[in-house]
């Protein structure tokens, strides 16, 4: 028990630290773009569209494999590939000057899929009784590294650079990892049952519950990075007079992430208690209610009040998916559960931004406030049609 918690703050603190490296200008990315080429707005928009979608591209293809090498190979080995990657993937877009190389690290930063093993380690070092509380706690250090990451990010850009920032990130994360290197044991390996198996995408697409869970996240991950780059452009339609655009960009987003990460540890352990299915169901027609209520929204301190309320329901969103997948499937195989979830929820990623890409010719800057809500609507309608609470483990023999 000692050895597990020591092992779960070390991850939770190298979550929290990956983040802010994250976070720094995602929020802000269009107007990030706009200091590293000369274009027009509409330009500026699809580059940041493509620029919020391009690490999904390498988390797309490689999370499967993640996953399964972490089953395979350890989960402390692979965690400093991936911290290695990723830490080369900062210092990549904090020094390049043109749109190219900074796409270039945003690929990269998707081929670490340092998200996945982070997630697949503090999911297998805890047992089923714990498991939603320890992904709850997940969640947390996710929103501490993104709470700070906004306003710093906002600050930094209205007032000086990002760069000097992310490469203070990398060398936070360099810190972190051998910390880690140094401090993590490996898990012990469990061993499969003969009479269980488990076949990856088409255990997943065979069963219907299965499927339903997946499909949500990567409708849940589509509403939340399309909600990302549609939100500076909200702002900037809906308040043309503001002052220091950037920084209250951040701060508003810092806000739900507040949020996030003071109600995470809570649906943690609604989750361990009960069923995921009825969090997820009404965390995600919350997150709908308060996106939709901003088109009707003309004072920033309600924009700021329903942030918070979205903070809080996106809090269940992720660690409820990766719960319900987690008790549905061997723990030999969680690795590649996660890598499997994380592939669906990273494909949303890739969709989100490429549909405001589309939209944005067709629809207001406020109007794609719509095709958001109705996204986190479905995914969570598709979640409670599903009656099905679970199926047991000797299906998968079938």
């Amino acid at each position: 028990m000692i050895s597990r918690m020591h092992n779960l703050t070390l991850l939770l603190v190298c979550q929290a630290v990956t983040t802010l490296g994250l976070m720094v200008f995602v929020p802000i990315m269009p107007l990030y773009i706009a200091t590293l080429t000369q274009v027009d707005a509409e330009d500026v928009a699809h580059w940041s569209s493509l620029a919020l979608a391009a690490p999904a591209v390498g988390t797309l293809c490689l999370a499967p494999y993640a996953g399964k090498w972490c089953d395979r190979f350890g989960y402390r080995r692979m965690l400093l590939v991936s911290l290695i990657v990723f830490i080369a993937s900062i210092m990549l877009m904090a020094l390049s000057s043109s749109m190219h190389g900074f796409m270039l690290g945003r690929l990269l930063q998707g081929i670490s899929t340092i998200g996945v093993v982070l997630t697949a380690y503090i999911g297998y070092i805890s047992d089923d009784i714990s498991r939603g509380r320890s992904l709850g706690l997940q969640e947390s250090a996710i929103a501490c590294g993104a709470l700070a990451g906004p306003i710093l990010g906002g600050i930094m850009l209205d007032h000086w650079s990002l760069k000097p920032l992310l490469i203070t990130s990398a060398v936070l994360t360099a810190v972190a990892g051998g910390l880690l290197w140094s401090q993590l044991t490996e898990p012990r390996k469990e061993i499969p049952l003969s009479d269980l198996s488990f076949s990856g995408l088409r255990t997943v697409l065979g069963h219907s519950n299965l499927r339903n869970w997946m499909l949500a996240a990567f409708l849940i991950q589509a509403a939340a990075f399309a909600f990302v780059n549609v939100f500076p452009l909200y702002l900037t339609a809906r308040f043309p007079a503001a002052e220091a655009m950037a920084s209250k960009i951040g701060l508003l987003h810092a806000l739900g992430w507040m949020a996030t990460m003071l109600v995470s540890p809570l649906w943690g352990r609604l989750n361990d208690r009960g069923e995921p299915r009825r969090y997820f169901t009404f965390a995600a027609l919350g997150c709908a209610l308060s996106i939709g209520l901003l088109i009707v929204t003309d004072q920033i301190w309600l924009v700021a009040l329903l942030r918070i309320g979205q903070g809080a329901c996106y809090a269940a969103l992720m660690q409820s998916v990766l719960l319900a997948c987690s008790r549905q499937l061997p723990i030999a195989a969680y690795g590649h559960v996660t890598g499997l979830s994380r592939s669906f929820m990273v494909a949303g990623q890739l969709l989100g931004p490429l549909l405001i890409m589309l939209l944005l010719p067709i629809l207001s800057p406020v109007s794609l406030i719509w095709p958001i809500a109705v996204l986190f609507f479905t995914s969570g309608l598709l979640v409670f049609s599903d009656r099905t609470v679970s199926f047991s483990l000797a299906e998968l023999k079938k």
